[in-house]
């Protein structure tokens, strides 16, 4: 039997074998088993290639390349930003000359007119007859026949040529107006369905009749609306169908719909907000100026002084004379309002609006009227445009400035010709032509 010293040393023998057999066993680890990419020490070192001096050269050039290429990027990008900043200044200049250069021309028009006539000679004219020369005038240029001297005009509408007096139209009862209205509708509904079921181009027939009956029909609403004050106000609330009278406006899910089926371009949307503007702009502007001159009213009329008999007659004529000529003035001022109504609506109807468009709204609206004032407020609100008592309030630009500004808006109406009348007179064009500054 073996003695505890022969044990312990067996132990220690077993012992010193399992401790080299586990450093084998590390080694053998660390030669197949263990990942040095874990330990950075371990990780083996990588030399950069040497590089030769022709490459050393290339390399240098690329980079001598690289950063002249961004200094010449950066001095083109500098001298851009410049040029476009001249551009601007140079174009805010040519738009302030013309601006000056309309106002300057209104104020010569105020001064000969204070020097040639009264304030009442605009509205001794006849508004009426002055407002319908001028429509009459574009809807000639479109293809509408006059005869008469200009008193009447030919239509078409029923089949024949059929020669009518302006004046008659102006005296139709409203059921027969609605009754010709119905004819217009369906004959543009016909040639509409006519014009989609075609491929071929402008030369169209179904397009050159949709065209000359929208100014003859254009041409009636005018007539018919001018005979009468009160008439422009009922013809939006007249239903065609059966000559009765709405007592409400269209609802605003027919005001959208309506928008959806006039289509009309960016261009186009962007036209009639600008419109809107200058238009609101211009009320304003002549409601203050009516306001100005109603202060004066009360000092011409009242004379409250006790004078002797003869010196009162004399202060109650000058009193008259001065109140009349406050008057004529304020007549005169709503004269200028019932243009820029008139200019507005041509503006929109007959330069804006192509000729199938209007007939689009016509037909889709039947039996109402379309009203294209409510259609641009639905507009507006859609782009979230300013109210029209905000447009209507005095803003950066003087009195003077705004009725200098309206100018263009007369210039694009007087400008139209038969494809403007009929198709779309972009006016933007006109406002970058005669120089306008923003409402």
């Amino acid at each position: 039997m073996l003695g505890s010293t022969a044990f312990d040393e067996l132990d220690a023998q077993a012992a010193s074998t399992s401790a080299d057999l586990s450093s084998w066993d590390f080694l053998q680890d660390l030669e197949f088993g263990v990942d040095l990419a874990t330990d950075d020490k371990a990780q083996p070192q990588t030399l950069k290639p040497q590089l030769t001096s022709s490459e050393r050269v290339r390399e240098q050039n690329r980079k001598a390349q690289q950063r002249a290429r961004q200094k010449k990027k950066e001095r083109s990008a500098n001298i851009e930003a410049q040029l476009a900043e001249a551009t601007s200044q140079l174009q805010h200049l040519r738009l302030r000359q013309r601006q000056l250069e309309a106002r300057n021309r209104l104020l010569e028009l105020a001064a000969a007119n204070k020097q040639s006539a009264s304030p009442a000679s605009a509205p001794q004219r006849g508004l009426q007859a002055e407002a319908r020369e001028v429509m009459f005038n574009i809807l000639s240029k479109a293809g509408l026949v006059r005869t008469q001297h200009g008193t009447a005009f030919v239509l078409t509408v029923h089949g024949c040529d059929e020669e009518i007096m302006m004046e008659d139209i102006g005296r139709m009862a409203c059921t027969d107006f609605a009754e010709l209205y119905t004819v217009f509708v369906h004959r543009k509904a016909q040639c509409l369905l006519d014009l989609e079921s075609s491929t071929s181009s402008s030369s169209n027939p179904a397009l050159t009749q949709l065209r000359q009956w929208s100014v003859e029909a254009t041409a009636a609403f005018v007539c018919f609306g001018m005979g009468s004050p009160k008439r422009f106000g009922t013809l939006h609330s007249l239903n065609m169908e059966n000559a009765t009278l709405y007592q409400e406006p269209p609802p605003d899910d027919a005001l959208d719909a309506l928008l959806a089926t006039m289509d009309y371009s960016e261009s186009q949307q962007q036209d009639m907000l600008h419109l809107r503007r200058l238009f609101y702009g211009r009320i304003g502007q002549l409601s203050r100026v009516r306001a100005a001159i109603m202060t004066h009213m009360p000092a011409a009329v009242n004379h409250d002084a006790v004078l002797p008999f003869n010196l009162d007659m004399k202060s109650a004529a000058n009193k008259l004379t001065e109140t009349k000529e406050w008057a004529d003035q304020l007549c005169a001022n709503r004269a200028e309002e019932s243009r820029a109504n008139l200019y507005c609506a041509v503006c929109l109807l007959r330069g804006i609006t192509s000729s199938v468009q209007q007939a689009k709204a016509m037909v889709h609206q039947y039996p109402r009227a379309p009203n294209t004032k409510l259609l641009l407020e639905v507009l507006a609100k859609l782009h979230k445009e300013p109210s029209v008592e905000s447009l209507a309030q005095p803003s950066d630009l003087d009195d003077l400035q705004l009725a200098a500004n309206w100018e263009a808006v007369v210039a694009y109406v007087e400008g139209l010709n038969a494809d403007g009348v009929h198709g779309y007179a972009p006016f933007c064009k006109v406002e970058t032509e005669t120089g306008i500054s923003n409402v």
